[in-house]
């Protein structure tokens, strides 16, 4: 039986004086937030708001833990509020608290967020609302669509992010048309994610969006979709004036597959740019496996005189992280050549591509003129199985 207010005050003056390390106060800790002492809340619940007026979320994050555990999700409410408080500190800990109280009664978690999501005070509202998506349910969007019109970005933001699909999915129209550029990436993203062939349409709005970022997310996201439908957008992608939305849009090119996606991959793998070529090198592996024309083009790509081509040979078969023949047959045919980066990427990506052949290439890498190649051999080794 513990001295639970002695523990307690032990515990506040190791998180006042940060004298002590946190080992010698873990005992104490445990022991509290398992006593079931309800008496302790009122003491607890003013160290909490003494921290969280110090600035101190160390001090925060160790009361928070002790209410959990005595409270369970009862504790959700101050919990919510003391998130709510910007000490600037990633919130890992306080959140991860509020999470397992959410999970741990769903029912409860969800109605103690849609309170908080209904309230005035902006930063409560987004507490509330980045709480609700942990426990979401269809019935939530009466909550979240009228959100979308919030003044603050951050709140439609988290609205983005936690609005359940397919029933949001009005939602996320929305916000594509959001004067907020990291809205609209985050809507562009959920669609992308939403794997509704439905989504390409509203996604190929955004190709001429003012930001790059957005541009870029709209080609990650049409990849993701893998759709035929969405080559033509891509294809306009690729000529776009920011040289990362390009890239993405070729890698992206490789996911939807199509004769005149792949027909673009085979030009640029002939181009007598190399960085053209090690873009098609990356995207062709996903489009092998459905047109024999791309497998054909990483056999040519595999042989270029350029190393950095024929390490983006392995990449982009390895981009499906599916074993495959081609990819073993790269794998193997790559094993000896005399780049130092490409027999690097083999050792590396081996394990994917080619797992009956691993041990016996690893082996073979440890005597390796090349210290990054042994050190990733020696690493491989001893991954396998004893």
């Amino acid at each position: 039986m513990i001295d639970a207010r002695a523990s307690l005050e032990a515990v506040i003056r190791h998180a006042t004086d940060l004298e002590d390390d946190y080992d010698d106060i873990e005992p104490a800790l445990t022991a509290l937030a398992e006593s079931g002492d309800r008496t302790l809340v009122p003491l607890l619940e003013a160290a909490l708001a003494r921290f969280l007026d110090d600035g101190n979320f160390y001090g925060r994050d160790l009361i928070a833990g002790v209410l959990a555990g005595i409270e369970g999700p009862s504790a959700l409410p101050v919990l919510l509020r003391a998130s709510a408080r910007d000490l600037r500190d990633d919130q890992d800990s306080l959140g991860s608290e509020i999470i397992g109280l959410l999970q741990t009664d769903r029912a409860v978690g969800r109605t103690t967020a849609r309170e908080f999501a209904a309230l005035d005070a902006p930063e409560l509202r987004r507490v509330g609302l980045w709480a609700l998506g942990f426990v979401v349910e269809p019935g939530d969007l009466d909550v979240l669509a009228p959100a979308m019109a919030d003044p603050d970005p951050r709140i439609r933001s988290l609205v983005i992010g936690s609005v359940p699909l397919p029933e949001g999915f009005d939602v996320l129209l929305v916000g594509l048309r959001d004067v907020d550029e990291g809205v609209r990436t985050s809507a562009v993203s959920r669609l992308g994610y939403s794997g509704r062939v439905v989504a390409v349409a509203p996604l190929a709005g955004l190709v001429t969006d003012p930001a790059p970022r957005v541009r870029a997310m709209v080609a990650f996201g049409l990849g993701r979709l893998a759709d035929e439908s969405a080559g033509p957008v891509l294809l306009r992608l690729v000529e776009d004036p920011d040289r990362h939305v390009r890239e993405c849009a070729v890698q992206a090119l490789g996911r939807v597959g199509g004769s005149a996606t792949v027909d673009a991959l085979l030009a640029m793998a002939s181009d007598p740019e190399p960085h053209r070529r090690i873009e098609a090198a990356k995207a062709l592996g996903a489009a092998a496996a459905a047109d024999s024309r791309a497998a054909d083009a990483l056999e040519m790509l595999a042989a270029d005189d350029i190393p950095a081509v024929r390490a983006a040979t392995i990449s982009g078969i390895a981009s499906t992280m599916k074993p495959s023949a081609l990819g073993e047959h790269l794998v193997i045919r790559l094993t000896d050549d005399p780049d130092p980066s490409v027999r690097q990427r083999v050792a590396v990506l081996a394990r994917h591509l080619a797992p009956n052949r691993l041990e016996s290439i690893v082996r073979r890498y440890v005597d390796d003129p090349d210290p990054n190649v042994r050190r990733i051999a020696e690493t491989e080794l001893s991954r396998l199985p004893r």
